[in-house]
């Protein structure tokens, strides 16, 4: 059990690199190729960077960005470490290199969890001391407390500390780590409370329903979930985010075909969507459909080599070739 949790927590620290709202702004054609998950040209764009001034710092972490996001978390760590040797002071810096470390201890084995864990945990601390506000650094600790085994510093004393002070910095992704601590404790009706009121803050916000959504499926509401997902849509109707949500609460019903009809829907609006893509390939594997699920399984694999689902949808592969 114990093992199964350190990887949990270590999946979810290195599961993603983080861009902050500054960073988004930046006129970057570098910063514009990963927004647009062209991570190869990316790549050479910041390498070019690189070789024309090797103090560059900021190039160094966007590549390191990229590198994580292409799965490369050797050379990531590499580079990240390259910008903190030129800027320690970097909160942003300390934060991904915490996402880098937890992606290296996640393909690890349990050995090298145990030594990488830790690290894990300092990074984000080193990222909230240099910046409080930092909301992702903040975030990446509670879910290192709330998760992690006692042995290795796991709280939930400290987990809920993190939380407070999200809710602080702000109020719809506070209250969200919030529902997820009483979650995790099975207190469910103050789940619901939380999410809810990120809806009454603010009923045009999209995040409360999506989030309220999810947690209606985990209990079984299935019509309560669709709800939440249907006044999603008609709050962002351009966002294929909300229909492939749709889809995921169909597809946990067992109503492939509907659920396959919201997946392509979300996949009009952006053709690159690959949560859809994965679940697709899912709905034609329940369905018995082998060579169209393998077929749906290696485009999304195409599209998000990286991905959250990649490595399932390379067991996926095997397992129906």
């Amino acid at each position: 059990m114990r093992t199964m949790r350190v990887q949990a927590v270590l999946l979810l620290m290195g599961a993603t690199a983080f861009l902050s709202a500054a960073e988004a702004q930046i006129d970057s054609t570098g910063i514009k190729l990963v927004a647009q998950r062209k991570y190869a040209e990316a790549k050479s764009f910041f390498e070019a960077a690189i070789g024309t001034d090797q103090k560059d710092a900021e190039a160094h972490y966007h590549l390191a960005r990229v590198l994580l996001f292409q799965g490369n978390s050797d050379d990531a760590e590499d580079q990240i470490d390259e910008a903190l040797e030129l800027n320690e002071s970097n909160a942003r810096y300390h934060f991904l290199r915490g996402n880098i470390l937890g992606d290296r201890a996640r393909k690890a084995n349990i050995f090298k969890q145990a030594i990488l864990a830790p690290k894990v945990k300092n990074a984000f601390l080193r990222a909230v001391e240099l910046d409080p506000s930092l909301v992702a650094a903040r975030i990446g600790l509670y879910n290192y407390y709330i998760m992690a085994p006692g042995i290795m510093g796991g709280s939930e004393e400290e987990a809920l500390k993190q939380a407070n002070e999200v809710v602080k910095l702000n109020f719809v992704r506070g209250h969200i780590l919030l529902a997820n601590f009483y979650q995790r404790k099975k207190d469910f009706t103050q789940a619901e409370a939380e999410y809810k009121k990120v809806i009454d803050a603010d009923p045009k916000k999209i995040d409360g329903y999506k989030e309220l959504g999810y947690f209606y499926i985990k209990q079984k509401k299935f019509d309560q979930a669709v709800a939440q997902f249907k006044k999603y849509g008609e709050l962002d109707p351009k966002n294929p985010d909300a229909y492939d949500s749709y889809g995921d609460a169909l597809f946990a019903q067992e109503k492939f075909d509907d659920a396959i009809e919201k997946y392509n829907f979300a996949l009009s609006l952006d053709k690159n969507f690959s949560s859809s893509i994965y679940q697709l390939g899912a709905c034609y594997e329940k369905k018995g459909m082998k060579t169209k699920a393998i077929e749906t399984y290696q485009w999304y694999l195409t599209v998000d080599p990286s991905g959250r689902n990649a490595d399932s949808a390379r067991k996926k592969i095997k397992e129906l070739s």
